[in-house]
Parts: structure tokens; C-alpha cells; sequence
């Protein structure tokens, strides 16, 4: 059977002058053990969607991760911690934040459907891999 871990995050778009609210709905499902998808909303507006590896959530939450298109870090400082996620595709990037006891949260679910080093339990990568390369 098949977990899934739904998840609405106030998040704020990280742009000057001032930041902007918005809200992540991020996804996990078990069956997908590695990945977390993401859709970015405002003004009840679709913004985007971003899937992307659950270790960098579950590392980012706590030290400075990622390379390339997607970064995460934690930010202690302030009246609020807060998880920076940044995104690029090359062309375009944004910054957005979360509150970090909401991203906490998000891992500790989804550690608890599927802990670290669990992973194939849930998904065969092997089989995956062979029913893509020729015979």
C-alpha cells in the first residue's frame, strides 16, 4: 500500500524589496521513495513544479546541500529559523523559505514512512533501470 504525505507550507518568495507570500504543496509518496515533488502557488495561481531528491530536504533541513539546479540551507538567525530551497533551470531562479519547524515536520513524516537506507523496500531501481536499456 501505497503512503502519502501531503503537505501545505506557507512559503515566502525571497525578492526584493520585500518577500512575497506564497504557499508549497509538497508530496511524498512511498512508492517514490527518492524524490519530493513540489507545486508552488500564489494568488491561486499554479507558479510551478519541481521534483527533486528527498535527501536534499532531509540534509538541507539541518547544514548547506545541493549543487546545480536545486540548493537547500538552514538559517538559525532571527526570531524565525527558516529553510531556504533555491531553484534554477539555467534560465531563471528563485529563492523561497519555509519555516523550519514546518520542514522538520515534513522530514520526520517522511523518514517514518520510509527511513533512510529503506529506500528499495519501496522502490526497485534495478527493475526500473532494465525496463528502460535494451534487452
Amino acid at each position: 500500500m501505497t503512503g502519502i504525505e501531503h503537505r501545505v507550507l506557507p512559503l515566502r518568495l525571497e525578492a526584493a524589496p520585500a518577500p512575497i507570500a506564497m504557499r508549497g504543496v509538497f508530496v511524498y509518496r512511498s512508492d517514490r521513495p527518492y524524490e519530493v515533488r513540489v507545486d508552488f502557488e500564489a494568488a491561486g495561481l499554479h507558479l510551478a513544479r519541481w521534483v527533486f531528491s528527498r535527501e536534499l530536504l532531509l540534509d538541507g533541513h539541518v547544514c548547506a546541500t545541493g549543487e546545480g539546479d536545486i540548493q537547500v540551507w538552514p538559517r538559525w538567525k532571527g526570531a524565525e529559523p527558516r529553510i531556504f530551497l533555491a531553484f534554477s533551470d539555467g534560465d531563471q531562479s528563485c529563492v523561497v523559505s519555509a519555516r523550519a519547524k514546518d520542514v522538520r515536520e515534513l522530514c520526520r513524516r517522511m523518514t517514518e514512512m520510509v527511513p533512510r537506507g529503506q529506500e528499495q523496500r519501496h522502490y526497485d531501481l534495478d527493475a526500473e533501470l532494465s525496463a528502460l536499456l535494451p534487452g
